[in-house]
């Protein structure tokens, strides 16, 4: 009897302590998993992470130990962190079409996908995540309804919308094809995000479409995620044909530019100049390369102009140059303020010697931080400056 005390008592404890401090993983095969997961009729939940990767290790510091999110994961998945470069986790991640971590796999007791998300999820969104993978809304459920036939055109563009947030570009592309041959106009703003995230081939009839139309590309996506995501196809290929894999240099790539992009080639050739220079970490060729293009195409893109404004911050010592660069962050932030453009801004604010909208600044970004759950100890020491 006092055994049998003893072991009520911690299996008490253990519950209390799960409640307590957030999610509980299981340590156990994946086929035992599956094992598990069908006797029991629920779906297990996959941490799939690196060592090396920074927002897995703020998910396992920040939001897998919640207690609210360890109440529901532990209620409704199995849950499981693997290593993605250990093990099972090469096999599993090909398996899963993991691409990016963190990678968050739910999956079936018959080793089916349910659903899946990236990156780091703030608390409140990672607890709307479990719902939406028990939901009718799952990536499973979705994959199903096309499969059974379902063509309707908003349901079409949320299924290409989830595609492509979880990096299933295969399915992404197959489907967008489908969608794509019942339109006739492909200019709507909708239409012209789903192709930007999913561009297809060099000389294919998607990349064509941007190609022809950056206009109204460009007011969908926003100017920098047009350019990369054109970089990203014609690069590939460029680096797929010569067999190589270093980074080209400018005068290499322009011919490439002018077969199979054209209308783009000075503004591409000078994207990637700037591009290729920040890859290469040189900064004496990306200040003047990026003072360039942002002076010959001016930009849109709240993400394109905060990333080259703390560029600046951290490499630029003419005040001209700085200047400049406090005039990109604002507007970014008048695009779109985020936590790490007003951070940005606020630092350059600093180096330029306005102390007083630094503070200002800072606190406004550290305000945003605290509302998305997102590390602010950086801004922070600029208030301690």
């Amino acid at each position: 009897m006092r055994f049998l005390f003893l072991f009520l008592c911690t299996c008490v404890s253990a519950q209390m302590v799960a409640q307590e401090f957030g999610m509980v993983f299981e340590e156990k095969p994946f086929e035992e998993l599956l094992a598990q997961a069908k006797a029991e009729d629920k779906v297990i939940f996959i941490d799939a992470y690196t060592t090396w990767c920074g927002p897995c290790k703020m998910m396992s510091s920040k939001v897998f130990p919640d207690m609210e999110v360890g109440k529901v994961y532990n209620d409704r998945f199995i849950n499981a962190k693997i290593d993605m470069e250990k093990g099972e986790g090469p096999g599993i991640a090909q398996r899963y079409n993991v691409m990016a971590y963190p990678t968050y796999l739910f999956i079936d007791g018959d080793g089916n996908i349910v659903h899946k998300a990236l990156g780091y999820i703030p608390a409140p969104k990672f607890l709307a995540l479990a719902d939406v993978a028990v939901s009718d809304k799952n990536l499973g459920t979705l994959n199903k309804r096309y499969d059974d036939g379902e063509r309707d055109a908003a349901f079409i563009e949320s299924y290409l919308g989830t595609l492509t947030d979880v990096y299933e570009k295969q399915r992404a592309g197959e489907v967008i094809e489908d969608y794509l041959a019942s339109k006739e106009d492909w200019t709507d703003e909708g239409t012209v995000g789903l192709i930007i995230a999913n561009p297809g081939k060099v000389g294919g009839d998607r990349m064509h479409f941007l190609l022809t139309h950056p206009e109204e590309a460009m007011a969908s996506a926003g100017s920098g995620s047009y350019m990369m995501g054109l970089q990203q196809v014609l690069l590939g290929q460029y680096m797929q044909d010569a067999g190589k894999r270093a980074l080209p240099e400018t005068k290499d790539i322009i011919p490439f530019y002018t077969k199979y992009a054209a209308p783009l080639k000075d503004r591409l050739a000078a994207h990637y100049t700037m591009f290729q220079a920040s890859q290469m970490n040189d900064m004496e060729t990306y200040l003047p390369a990026a003072k360039y293009y942002l002076k010959a195409y001016p930009s849109n893109d709240f993400g394109e102009l905060n990333t080259a404004a703390w560029d600046f911050f951290e490499n630029a010592t003419d005040p001209a140059d700085l200047e400049l660069a406090l005039g990109w962050a604002k507007q970014s932030v008048e695009l779109r303020a985020t936590y790490p453009n007003l951070d940005t801004l606020a630092w350059l604010y600093k180096k330029t010697g306005d102390d007083a909208m630094a503070a200002k600044t800072a606190a406004r970004a550290i305000e945003m931080a605290k509302e998305t759950d997102q590390d602010y100890s950086s801004t922070e020491e600029l208030l301690n400056d």
